[in-house]
This record gives structure tokens, sequence and C-alpha cells, in this order.
């Protein structure tokens, strides 16, 4: 489990292939989703690129695994 601006967010992480991404609808910039994910990223030795987006109607932030 994440949380990011109080909003606590569930990421299925063994699920998670190369190239496999996922959207958070949330407020807070790339830069903060990264830093949120960061100490799950590096305990499973992820690496993660984040892109501002507005999808569904609502802004957020994808998260894509890169390896």
């Amino acid at each position: 489990m994440v949380e990011i601006h109080g909003v606590e967010y569930f990421i299925y992480w063994d699920q998670m292939k190369v190239g496999a991404s996922f959207f958070l609808p949330t407020t807070a910039t790339p830069s903060q989703v990264r830093a949120a994910l960061k100490p799950v990223a590096r305990a499973l030795h992820y690496k993660l690129e984040t892109q501002p987006r507005c999808e569904y109607g609502r802004y957020g932030v994808r998260v894509w695994r890169m390896r």
C-alpha cells in the first residue's frame, strides 16, 4: 500500500511485468508520486517511469515499470 496526499493506493506489485503500467488519479505531481513509490521500487529492484496524464476525465499520473 502507498499513501499519496492522504489517499491510500493498493498496487499489485507482483503482477507488474516489465512494460506494464497503472494510472493513479491524484493531484500529486509525477515527482511526488515517484518519491512515494521509491521505497517499494528499490526493495523490488524495479525502475519506474512517471508521466502526468488526463485519463478517464481525471488528472493523475501514469506509472510504468521499465525493468
